[in-house]
């Protein structure tokens, strides 16, 4: 029963101290959680690892060596070396985490734990031993049943951006916000739930709005009709982020040599189909005069023509396609490209 109680602390307690719902994370934790009680035969853990249960037991206390923070510290170095080898220090540290949280639950029974060892003194939480909690008693229960619940809650943050970030959506704060979204870009849609005004006139700009990138500290968003700007073209009284569909988002990098500018991107638009793709970038063209670049109302100017030189950011490659028509360029481009296209919902104008 206790080990049960273990790690469902420990991977409530991962969940909400780490901001995760990871899988491998969680199951670290709960592993974490059940490695004190190695130190005993009779445990589950030392059933299944029963010859190091068995010389553990025989040489140490029950609940001294393996409840202590000296055997943390050493889990705690030892995640943070493969987790560094590995590139996933943050996962792995919930190993550590859940040895810790169920040594610290372990004070709340009966007998206490050697916190402290090798120093040989009980750390108990609960000074009037009537009021400890007993293996498989009511208090246990309380407990496991409360622990049920954080850990359903640790997840729901954790898969909204932890609670920091849960707060700073409902607050419209900015850090929580590039967080959410610096966090999701890559795997889903997401969305700009705005409410704010245009710069051009004051009316409402209301609505959601699909982000296409980040530039300083705002971002340049769609609606399916313009691409705008925060803070420029689109000023929020309030924003927030909301994660849509399953996405995948990538960067491929076109080198252009004195070479027709459009055959590249045909190509790629074939390659990818049903995708939404922008440009960022620049190139000199050989005829710029035949580049014709018309400012939209309200919209951000995703396109620049200074000279010979066609500056691009977040611009619809469907544009692009006609701009560069006949053109031959030199440069480079970024292609954003987000598959399958995104479902975006008109601002209410």
């Amino acid at each position: 029963m206790m080990s049960l109680t273990h790690a469902t602390i420990a991977a409530a307690g991962a969940s909400l101290i780490l901001g995760t719902a990871n899988p491998l994370a969680l199951g670290l934790a709960i592993l974490g959680s059940q490695l004190p009680d190695l130190d005993t035969t009779t445990s589950t853990i030392g059933q299944i690892c029963y010859p190091i249960s068995s010389w553990i037991e025989t040489r140490f206390p029950h609940r001294s060596i393996t409840h202590s923070l000296l055997a943390t510290l050493v889990l705690t170095l030892t995640s943070l070396f493969i987790g560094s080898l590995l590139n996933q220090v943050w996962t792995l540290l919930a190993l550590p985490l859940g040895h810790l949280l169920a040594c610290f639950s372990d004070t709340f029974t009966k007998q206490g734990v050697q916190l402290f060892y090798p120093y040989p003194a009980w750390a108990v939480s609960v000074s009037n031993p009537r009021r400890r909690l007993k293996t498989g008693g009511a208090g246990e229960l309380w407990v496991l049943g409360g622990a049920i619940v954080t850990l359903m809650v640790g997840i729901y943050f954790a898969t909204g951006g932890g609670i920091t970030q849960q707060v700073s959506q409902v607050m419209g704060l900015k850090e929580g916000i590039f967080q959410s979204y610096n966090r999701h870009a890559t795997s889903h849609h997401v969305y700009a739930e705005i409410k704010g005004v245009w710069a051009s006139d004051r009316s409402r700009a209301d609505g959601r709005y699909f982000i296409l990138g980040t530039e300083g500290s705002e971002f340049v968003v769609t609606d399916g009709k313009g691409i705008y700007k925060t803070g420029q073209q689109l000023i929020a009284e309030h924003l927030s982020t909301s994660v849509g569909e399953p996405a995948i988002t990538q960067s491929v990098t076109l080198n252009f040599a004195d070479e027709e500018a459009t055959a590249k991107l045909e190509e790629l638009v074939s390659r990818y189909p049903g995708t939404l793709m922008s440009l960022t970038g620049s190139l000199v063209v050989d005829m710029p005069e035949a580049i014709t670049l018309i400012p939209q109302p309200r919209q951000y100017q995703t396109a620049s023509l200074t000279g010979s030189t066609l500056s691009l950011t977040h611009h619809p490659i469907e544009q692009a396609l006609l701009q560069l028509k006949d053109q031959y360029a030199v440069g480079m481009l970024t292609v954003k490209i987000v598959q399958p296209r995104p479902i975006v919902l008109a601002a209410r104008q």
